[in-house]
């Protein structure tokens, strides 16, 4: 970041991992775009790179920082998972509001900027966004599969106010990123886990945004190993929800 010192409006967080070649030119293709929908507030974009073993390097970084007056790269090894990048993302950020989406830009950019305005607004502490219907008809059979489960759990188990956690983009405030810092679980379900803990509160005002893919996204198929292990996630977070005083 080029200037520690400046007022930070909206921190986005991105955390990835072995990204498709050229996803620097992406990222800063998209963020121009986000630019253009928030115009008149300062954005900090934090990547952080969770234990990449391809497709990232220092020439990419650079590409990054020479365009994006305030951007900080996040890099460790090796790979911890989604919720342990995000909370690294999160603490390391400066803002007034934060929104955390995936290094792709994959929902349309126009998100971002209502997801800002609701936060900025004070109706919510949490923004959590809820895909549409039609984003199951793009999914493989083992990830319709996990996250029909998933809703079907947490309706269930942990009683939350609306079924999907995992869209990938969601947005806080102060309330908000203080409670992500109180997740443990370092993979998928920290999504999970950071709505649950919040619910639970029932001092957080959480909303959720209807969000769509754009056009030109193709989800990554979802391996049977990650499938028990995020039900064995689940499970954990199932505990660490019920056992919190948060």
């Amino acid at each position: 970041m080029n200037e520690q010192h400046s007022h930070i409006d909206l921190d986005i967080i991105q955390p990835c991992y072995n990204p498709l070649p050229d996803w620097e030119q992406s990222v800063w293709l998209h963020y121009q775009e986000v630019l253009q929908l928030l115009p008149n507030i300062t954005i900090n974009l934090i990547v952080v790179n969770d234990g990449s073993f391809k497709n990232v390097n220092n020439t990419q970084v650079e590409f990054l920082k020479q365009r994006i007056p305030h951007f900080e790269f996040i890099t460790y090894s090796p790979n911890k998972g989604k919720g342990y990048a995000l909370r690294k993302g999160i603490e390391a950020s400066k803002g007034t509001l934060q929104i955390y989406t995936d290094i792709d830009f994959p929902f349309e950019l126009i998100h971002i900027k209502e997801i800002y305005e609701q936060l900025l607004s004070g109706e919510a502490d949490i923004v959590s966004g809820t895909r549409k219907a039609n984003y199951y008809q793009t999914l493989s059979p083992q990830r319709l599969l996990a996250s029909k489960m998933s809703q079907v759990l947490n309706r269930i188990f942990l009683k939350l106010p609306f079924n999907d956690t995992q869209s990938g983009i969601k947005g806080l405030n102060r309330k908000g990123k203080v409670m992500f810092m109180k997740t443990t679980i370092d993979r998928y379900l920290a999504d999970t886990e950071f709505l649950a803990l919040a619910a639970k509160t029932g001092k957080l005002k959480i909303v959720s945004h209807e969000v769509s893919l754009r056009d030109d996204i193709i989800l990554s198929k979802m391996s049977f190993k990650t499938f028990v292990r995020e039900l064995k996630n689940f499970i954990t977070v199932y505990s660490i929800v019920f056992k919190s005083k948060a």
